[in-house]
């Protein structure tokens, strides 16, 4: 069994990872705006069903990665709470 330290060290790397992540959900999100605004752009004044689609897609994409990065900050402060009760 895992003495405390050990514990508080699993939960420190545990929240890191989870800080990396975090960071990479952002530039996933960023590349998104970057394709959306792109996409928004070249179908200006075209509405076709099939680009109006790709549109709500990502905007759909873009709005799941805003809940995973919250989810991941919540349990990333979740953790570090518990770390500090330990």
């Amino acid at each position: 069994m895992a003495n405390v330290e050990e514990v508080k060290a699993h939960v420190s790397a545990s929240v890191d990872g989870a800080g990396r992540a975090a960071n990479g959900i952002q530039q996933v999100t960023d590349q998104l705006d970057d394709a959306l605004a792109l996409l928004r752009m070249t179908a200006v004044g075209s509405f076709h069903p099939s680009v109006a689609s790709a549109i709500a897609q990502l905007e759909q994409a873009r709005t799941r990665l805003d809940e995973a990065a919250q989810l991941t900050r919540a349990a990333m402060h979740d953790a570090d709470t518990f770390r500090t009760v330990i």
